[in-house]
């Protein structure tokens, strides 16, 4: 059994069950779990994960990020590819640790500019030091990135340039057919790169990865173990819905939150803006601390056990039936994993 736990909430235990693989399911917004479709590539990209951990350890030990980037190997890595432009911080974004920004060159010629790469911690959480770094381009959740895949691109080269083990996926031939074959498409690119560390106590709550131009996300564990909760919009919607109708509410909500949850299911339509709110305090709290939902999505069927060498395809089609998912780090060891949007290109 596997005991899951996130941000100091005890949500019970699990089974380290497998769902079988039906690409069906992604045309249905659910997610598609590839057992060990990265683990053959591993072995290969061993020093690169090393020298990822002592980036990390050193970042969380209190070292400057732009001051690791100038030294060897990431100031070989990047090279005159990536010219660095300084750095800044979101003072409005207390999870943000560090922005540094990037122009991509080709000879004397400036080819991609205001690229960055966000570091930032998932949670505010004390005992949480889970991370991400995100790599994109231009104003941060205002550009239409979809808009200027030039600058997509590039962004993307500069993730392969700060973390070579990417190529776990973008040079892996297998995976690449198989996700031709379920996204049904001739050709992608893998854009909008996210690298994450999960410790221990940590994970993202429930969320989607919606953006136009996007068919979806693939996600690789390089290392350590997660445990996911995945299901369409929609479907989380009408679980909310049951459990709330239902179920007895769970007793860390005052009789105020409780009344608030039943008046809101009384409507789908008002879970589905409250979903995407992203600020409805009661049903946050509801969804994603208390082991009572957890624990009804897990006998729903929603839960994946993804190991290191594991991939997990989420799609994100449209609004209704876009792939929401929860994170839990199993184990007491900080695991690494690649979130990369799939771009079709045809």
């Amino acid at each position: 059994m596997l005991p899951l736990t996130r941000r100091g909430f005890d949500l019970g235990l699990t089974h380290a069950t497998t769902p079988n693989m039906n690409p069906d399911h992604w045309n249905q917004g659910y997610a598609v779990l590839l057992p060990r479709a990265v683990v053959q590539h591993l072995a290969s990209h061993a020093s690169d994960l090393a020298q990822t951990e002592a980036l990390v350890t050193a970042l969380l030990e209190g070292d400057e990020l732009d001051a690791i980037l100038d030294a060897l190997p990431y100031q070989q890595r990047l090279g005159a590819q990536f010219a660095p432009m300084g750095s800044m911080v979101n003072e409005g974004d207390d999870q943000e640790i560090d922005t540094l920004l990037y122009d991509a060159i080709q000879g004397e010629d400036t080819v991609a500019e205001d690229l960055w790469m966000k570091v930032s911690w998932l949670s505010f959480y004390d005992a949480d030091a889970s991370l991400r770094f995100r790599f994109s381009f231009g104003v941060d959740l205002e550009e239409d990135v979809a808009a200027d895949p030039v600058r997509q691109r590039y962004a993307a080269e500069l993730a392969t340039a700060v973390f070579p083990e990417s190529a776990a996926i973008t040079n892996n031939l297998a995976l690449s057919q198989t996700i031709r074959d379920i996204v049904q498409c001739q050709r992608f690119e893998l854009v909008e790169r996210i690298v994450y560390f999960n410790g221990p106590d940590g994970g993202a709550y429930l969320h989607h990865d919606l953006e136009r131009g996007h068919a979806g996300v693939v996600y690789a564990q390089l290392s350590g173990e997660t445990y996911w909760l995945a299901l369409p919009k929609f479907q989380l919607v009408q679980e909310i819905q049951s459990f709330i109708t239902q179920q007895a509410l769970p007793d860390t909500l005052t009789s105020e939150a409780q009344a608030t949850l039943r008046d809101l299911s009384r409507d789908a339509e008002q879970i589905a803006t409250a979903l995407d709110s992203f600020a409805h305090t009661e049903l946050i709290h509801l969804i994603n601390e208390t082991e009572a939902f957890v624990q009804h999505l897990i006998q729903a069927g929603y839960g994946f056990h993804v190991r290191t060498g594991d991939v997990i395809l989420l799609p994100q089609a449209d609004q209704n039936s876009c792939c929401w998912h929860t994170v839990f780090c199993l184990g007491e060891e900080m695991g690494q994993a690649l979130s990369f949007a799939i771009r079709r290109q045809d």
